[in-house]
């Protein structure tokens, strides 16, 4: 399976998939009208990976900004990663923030909580 790179855009984020590792990275900001047409290429890589995870998957978002629609779509994005543990796979989730970013952290429990499963928060500089 091959790896999805994207490169990051002024409103759109850094995508660093790794089928080898397991390590799926989101990083930048996402408001983009476009958002909706980007996870629908995420989702689709997803799929394929569920169908032979790694042991081992991580999610590690770094989403500096994001609009109503995107944080939807990283909801969502995050309930399909979960599939993981269905295989008897382990999942880990990474949110990574600046500090103070207290909407973000909020955020990040608030999607810990609905799916009932583990966020780590990590503050950056």
């Amino acid at each position: 399976m091959d790896d999805l790179i994207i490169s990051a855009q002024e409103d759109s984020p850094e995508v660093n998939f790794n089928a080898s590792t397991g390590v799926l990275r989101i990083t930048g900001r996402a408001y983009s009208n476009d958002m909706v047409n980007l996870f629908k290429q995420l989702n689709e890589w997803l799929d394929a990976y569920l169908a032979k995870p790694n042991q081992t998957t991580t999610l590690m978002l770094q989403i500096d900004y994001s609009n109503s629609v995107t944080s939807r779509l990283v909801y969502d994005f995050i309930v399909k990663c979960k599939n993981v543990l269905n295989q008897g796979k382990e999942l880990t989730i990474k949110w990574y923030h600046y500090g103070g970013d207290e909407d973000g952290i909020d955020y990040a429990n608030l999607v810990s909580k609905l799916i009932n499963y583990p966020i780590e928060n990590i503050e950056i500089d």
